[in-house]
């Protein structure tokens, strides 16, 4: 196969054929063109080589040498020595791997066919030592020393800092046109090292490294943020970038691995140029974790409900610490209901969060958020003292204490000082144990069984009642309550649906209550809001409930009055 080119073409076709090598580590473009007794000769590495297959191995072998590498000037010129036609280029590169600026020359000799060239001589050589190559670069160019620093050193993207100011630069230099950014990650990618080795987890890194510098757009930069975490910026054309997610995902596919390799996106149409880049590719990350784990639906689009989401996120954490240590966390409390008596027979302690100005934040904003950076403990811990404090307090203006059940975390369950610290409450405050019930949902005896139930069995023996909260809501395995440690089971009334009591799910709880009795534990319904669903619970047999029907969640001194 010939290098179908004329000569005045040559120079360019050889450039091009030079940077695909290195810069894509594209063997196969120089190899197709190889003369059949061609030589290959590189003295930096005391390398002699000949006949197509061996140059091809040695080609490969200069590329691995020294890859990842970035081109930042060729230049060439073609010449005839001895009947010989050869194009000498001068190329200045980066070598990532070893940190390195190179100044590299490489002859190409060619030997014309009836349709084209071939090559059958490849010269490679350093034009100075290495221990020279900083010096001289540090005289003549200081930009191409900058050069090393705009790249990541395993793909050789550009890395976060040189995309923000180039991307900036881009959009500064096109205002008439529009702009997309695209976040990419690699899904379960912490999986794919553990099973398959760090090693086939660089080569995928760089498998989709390579296919984004091969991208042919005018106005197109990629980099490597960190991990596998990619980022793009491109001209925003109608299709662009569904067309883009789309050949990713084909791309990661094809990837030689005995596993699904699954791309997420999160796409920002970029429509304030004046906000920091930094802040574009955060939006476009609060796309992509809208989808994280969604293999349906692959890709999200940024808009404002994501930014106000951030902005509350935010004001929750900033504001936290303050409204702790100042009382804005109150304890209100839900009463329980028995339903043959009418009485009250304990309650539900609860958090609400009221701010100076008398508005308040509603549990299920500010909850998941402290559950995720880790802030809920400390609010446990505080509704739990709080709870204590009016257990010694009713019990002391002689009022008739019922239990009250706090909610204890998953978070809470990993903490190896838990069982101390309640067991602390109970006696700094003198109440007995059995006054402080545990409501632990069911979703966290799914995420691990077996520590779970170590822990729930140790509050037991402690004299601590447990609750598994939410039975029902979930995924719940019959076969894990014969095993674990609990007294009460609270069912969740959101399983059963007002007209449904007749229905499969009236005679699934039903069964569920009958089942509690068998196993020796109570059980009690939450969520109750209609007469219907109190008639129904009774002529199946459960008698406690809690819900809107009876009372909502009410301060501590309303809750004394009804007491």
């Amino acid at each position: 196969m010939a290098l179908k080119v004329d000569i005045d073409n040559l120079q360019r076709a050889t450039e091009k054929l030079i940077k695909r090598l290195f810069a894509e580590g594209v063997v196969d473009a120089l190899a197709d063109v190889l003369d059949e007794n061609v030589i290959g000769f590189s003295p930096s590495g005391h390398y002699y080589s000949r006949g197509s297959w061996e140059v091809k191995r040695f080609l490969q072998g200069e590329y691995e040498r020294l890859a990842p590498c970035s081109i930042s000037k060729i230049r060439s010129r073609q010449f005839v020595r001895e009947g010989q036609l050869s194009i000498e280029s001068h190329i200045i590169m980066t070598s990532l791997q070893q940190r390195k600026l190179l100044l590299l020359n490489i002859t190409t000799m060619y030997r014309m066919v009836p349709d084209g060239f071939t090559i059958n001589g490849i010269n490679m050589a350093l034009d100075y030592d290495r221990e020279k190559t900083y010096e001289l670069l540090t005289e003549s160019n200081v930009s191409d020393l900058e050069f090393l620093a705009s790249y990541d050193s395993a793909t050789g993207l550009f890395n976060r800092e040189a995309f923000c100011i180039r991307a900036a630069d881009m959009m500064t230099d096109y205002p008439d046109k529009s702009f997309d950014i695209l976040r990419i990650n690699i899904e379960r990618f912490k999986i794919i090292n553990e099973i398959f080795g760090e090693q086939q987890g660089d080569k995928l890194l760089n498998y989709l490294a390579g296919f984004m510098k091969s991208i042919d757009m005018k106005l197109c930069l990629s980099a490597r943020l960190y991990a596998d975490n990619f980022v793009m910026c491109f001209e925003a054309r109608e299709g662009e970038a569904e067309k883009l997610i789309y050949t990713m995902q084909i791309v990661a596919n094809s990837f030689e691995i005995s596993h699904h390799t699954v791309l997420t996106f999160g796409l920002y149409h970029v429509d304030d140029m004046s906000i920091p880049v930094s802040t574009m590719i955060e939006r476009a990350n609060m796309a992509l974790n809208q989808v994280k784990g969604n293999h349906v639906t692959p890709y999200c689009v940024y808009d404002d409900k994501m930014r106000n989401q951030m902005l509350l996120e935010q004001m929750i954490v900033n504001e936290f610490d303050s409204a702790l240590e100042h009382g804005g966390f109150k304890l209100f409390l839900q009463p329980k209901y028995d339903l043959r008596t009418e009485q009250i027979i304990g309650s539900e302690a609860l958090v609400r969060w009221i701010k100076e100005d008398g508005s308040s934040v509603v549990p299920s904003l500010f909850i998941p958020v402290l559950e995720r950076n880790g802030s809920v403990y400390a609010v446990d811990r505080y509704i739990w003292e709080e709870t204590c404090k009016s257990l010694r307090r009713w019990t002391d203006s002689g009022k008739l204490v019922k239990p009250v059940s706090v909610n204890v975390s998953r978070i809470d369950l990993y903490d190896p000082d838990l069982i101390s610290f309640l067991v602390g409450l109970t006696q700094k405050y003198d109440i007995p144990k059995n006054l402080l019930e545990l409501e632990i949902t069911e979703s966290a005896y799914t995420d691990d069984p077996k520590m779970i139930m170590e822990v729930t069995e140790r509050l037991q023996n402690e004299g601590f009642v447990i609750l598994m909260d939410d039975f029902g809501s979930g995924y719940s395995s019959l076969n894990m309550l014969k095993d674990i440690h609990i007294d009460i089971l609270k069912l969740d009334m959101g399983f059963l649906r007002s007209t449904d009591q007749t229905g499969r799910g009236g005679n699934i709880l039903s069964a569920v209550v009958q089942m509690a009795k068998s196993l020796n534990l109570h059980t009690i319904a939450e969520g109750v809001e209609t007469r219907e669903q109190v008639d129904f619970l009774k002529s199946i047999g459960c008698y406690w409930v809690q819900g809107y029907y009876y009372s909502k969640p009410i301060p501590v001194e309303e809750f004394e009055k009804l007491i």
